[in-house]
Formats: C-alpha cells, sequence, structure tokens
C-alpha cells in the first residue's frame, strides 16, 4: 500500500514514522502546504509535554500517555530531543488583587487532574530571584510548580529525518497543491510543479493549511487556524531548563468562543540555545477569494490581521514579566515571528478519514501537540493499515466539526485500498 504523508512538522513526521512500522511505502511531503512563505509552527513551539493530556471522557482517555510515548520512541530510535524540564504556571500581581479565588480555583482544579504521585510546588515572588532565573527578573507573584519535559524542536528536526531515512520512508521537499478526488475517493495529490502523485491513500498533516487542501464546502469554517506571535532572542547567559506559562491563559478560551480577538498569554521556554517568549494569539478566520491555477479550492492563508498590534503587546507583556529578557531584546534587535496554528474549536484534534472522502485522512488541530500527537499517531496508522476506523470513544472523528454549523454531517469513510504492495 502507497501512503502519501503531507506535512513534515511535528504531526506529519510522527504518523509517517508510525505508518512504517506497519511495513506500508511511505512518502512524506515537507514542502509548504501553503504559497506564502510562513514560518512552521513545530519550530517556534516551546515542545512542552502536558503529560497529564487526554482526549475523549473530558480529556481523560488516554491521559498520561505522552510523556511515556517520547520515552519509547528514545529507547527505539535513539535521542530524539526529550529534555527534562520544570514547568511553571505563573500568576501575576494583577491576577492577585483582581480575582484572587480565579487562581486559587485554578490551582485547586489542576491539583485533582493530575496522578495521586504528582506533587505542586508552590512559588512565591522570592523563588524567582534565585539561580539561573534572576538574570531574567521575572515579575510574577507566584506561581505552580510541576515536573515537566519538552522536546527541543531542532533537534527533533535533524534526528527525526535520519530516523525515517533508517525506516524506509522516502522524505521529499515536494508540496501539494491539489488533492485529487474521483467518486467521492482520494486517488493522489498534485504538487506545485505539476507532478502528479497516484497512492492509496494521503494523509493530511498540515495543520493550518489543512482547509486549503480539502475539497469540502465550508471547509474554512471547519477547520479555523489562529496566529501565534512569539519573539525568539538568544540569550546572553545560560538559559534554565524551565517552562513559564499563565496559569489563567486566554487563548483556549478565545478559541472555544470562536471570536476574532487578540489575547496575550506571556511565557518562555527554552529555544535553540536562547529562549522563545510568547504568545500573542490572534483569531482570524479564513475567507475564500477566487480560484486560480493549482488552488482551486479558493482558499488561503492570509497573514495576521495587525501584525503590528501584536508585536506591540508581545513587547509590552515580555517588558511587564521579564524586564531582563526585554533588556537582551532591545541589544538583540530580535524580531517578532508570526506563525499560523491551526486548532479545533471544542478542543480536541481531528484525526481520522476526512467526512465523504475514502482514502483521505486528517491528523491534527491539536492543543497540547507534543503530548498528544506520539501517542495519536499510532492509532491513526492502526487504522489506515487495516482499512478501520479511529475508536469513537476518543472522540476526533473529524465529521463531528459539521455538525454545529447546520449541515449535513456525512460519516467518515475508508474504503478498500486500490492496492496492497508492502
Amino acid at each position: 500500500m502507497d501512503i502519501l504523508v503531507v506535512g513534515g512538522g511535528l504531526c506529519g513526521t510522527l504518523v509517517a514514522l508510525a505508518l512504517s512500522r506497519h511495513q506500508l511505502d511511505v512518502t512524506l511531503l515537507t514542502g509548504a502546504a501553503h504559497p506564502q512563505a510562513m514560518p512552521a509552527a513545530t519550530r517556534y513551539s516551546y515542545g512542552g509535554i502536558p503529560w497529564w493530556m487526554g482526549v475523549g471522557d473530558g480529556g481523560k482517555t488516554l491521559a498520561g500517555r505522552g510523556l511515556a510515548c517520547w520515552q519509547q520512541l528514545q529507547e527505539r530510535h535513539g535521542d530524539l530531543g526529550l529534555r527534562p524540564a520544570t514547568l511553571l504556571l505563573h500568576w501575576s500581581a494583577a491576577d492577585d488583587a483582581d480575582d484572587n479565588t480565579a487562581v486559587e480555583v485554578a490551582v485547586a482544579a489542576l491539583a485533582t487532574s493530575l496522578p495521586p504521585d504528582a506533587t505542586l510546588e508552590r512559588w512565591g515572588r522570592p523563588d524567582f530571584r534565585r539561580g539561573d532565573l534572576e538574570p531574567l527578573g521575572l515579575t510574577c507573584a507566584g506561581a505552580i510548580g510541576l515536573p515537566y519535559g519538552r522536546i527541543d524542536s531542532r533537534h527533533y528536526h535533524h534526528a527525526m529525518a535520519r530516523v525515517l531515512r533508517r525506516q524506509g520512508v522516502r522524505c521529499s521537499p515536494g508540496a501539494v497543491a491539489q488533492v485529487l478526488v474521483h467518486d467521492g475517493r482520494c486517488m493522489g495529490a498534485r504538487l506545485t510543479d505539476g507532478v502528479v502523485v497516484e497512492c492509496d491513500s494521503v494523509v493530511l498533516a498540515t495543520g493550518a493549511a489543512v482547509a486549503r487542501l480539502l475539497p469540502l464546502p465550508g471547509a474554512d469554517r471547519w477547520f479555523p487556524y489562529s496566529w501565534a506571535s512569539v519573539l525568539p532572542l538568544g540569550q546572553p547567559q545560560l538559559c534554565p531548563e524551565v517552562i513559564l506559562m499563565p496559569l489563567l491563559g486566554g487563548r483556549e478560551r478565545m478559541e472555544r468562543q470562536g471570536q476574532a480577538d487578540l489575547v496575550v498569554d506571556p511565557g518562555l521556554a527554552p529555544w535553540h540555545g536562547g529562549v522563545v517568549f510568547g504568545q500573542v494569539t490572534s483569531l482570524h478566520h479564513q475567507r475564500r477569494r477566487p480560484a486560480t491555477p493549482g488552488h482551486p479550492t479558493g482558499l488561503s492563508l492570509r497573514g495576521p490581521g495587525q501584525p503590528s498590534v501584536a508585536e506591540a503587546r508581545l513587547r509590552q507583556a515580555l517588558a511587564e514579566l521579564a524586564p531582563g529578557l526585554a533588556a537582551a531584546a532591545r541589544r538583540q534587535q530580535s524580531t517578532v515571528r508570526h506563525c499560523p496554528v491551526s486548532y479545533s474549536p471544542d478542543g480536541r484534534p481531528w484525526i481520522g478519514g476526512c467526512p465523504g472522502i475514502r482514502n483521505l485522512w486528517l491528523f491534527g488541530g491539536f492543543r497540547g501537540g507534543f503530548a498528544l500527537a506520539p501517542v495519536l499517531a499510532p492509532v491513526l496508522a492502526e487504522a489506515i493499515a487495516h482499512n478501520g476506523t479511529v475508536a469513537v470513544e476518543l472522540g476526533v472523528d473529524p465529521a463531528r466539526l459539521l455538525k454545529p454549523q447546520g449541515s449535513p454531517c456525512p460519516p467518515s469513510q475508508e474504503g478498500a485500498p486500490r492496492s496492497s504492495r508492502s
């Protein structure tokens, strides 16, 4: 069976690796799935692994598996960039002054979601002036500390390229212009250079660009995206293995409401020998444009609506949270990056067969992708290899996304492969 995986980020590489374990002929296309030059979200991600995350049943199914999956992958394939880290979920003096109950409620909810052997470490203001954290000048009023793990994205990229070659996955820098469908069945893809690739199944793991490639009416509404603005910078002193994130974040709430807006969630993480600070999230819905040759869906990813506003808010948040780091950013004249990020309004990824199109599969829409993608990639690979479906109890069937808009919801369809070469 020939499988074409589209997307060279975290999701595409993990599902290609999982498929290779089924002795399938797998080709991974790593080229950009959108016509504009845009930074890949995986590259600028914090890489954190919230190991308690799951999916179905209120996030309880498969919860706690992310870190173990990364450890198993490293045992099998060598170092993929897994690093120990401390997670600090912080809050500001304003959070304490304005609504102290929100902080305490969030801390209590977090405590109940953790396994019995996990303990929360309470940090006060003086704790942020110790050791490696002191040069950052953090102004946090408090935080909850948790043992954590993260993936070094740069190391992962290079290591996974070697692993995929060893596993027999063919990697190509090509990019898809159009998914080819005939009589409700995916037959392959046309690349941006005009080459037609025929295959038995196509897996779209292109993140925010997935809607542009889907031959479905309303795909721009079913599979939305947001823009994340982050500031990467080299750190003049050693950066500790700490990921800092707000306890009372606004991104998830905004995505669930689906209202175009801009929120700031100040945090930082180690990144390529320095740090990455962010993020500002702006919700930005796709809009149709006239169809053009090579882009028959008539969809295009647009840039963030107000990048200057996002940058100003990001730098302001940096100055307020970490004045020492803000000073380093000014000296380095660091440049803000704006990355498109796919999301799902109900907080669950979309994994499984594309509604109404046989042999076309979707893998994306993650919140906490570094925790869930390594857990769910083998689940999707199993369904593809055995012409099956993804377990309904996981609640990740892409067909569910069509229901809230009042349109008919065709079931996800997985058809028999056209050939069975192994």
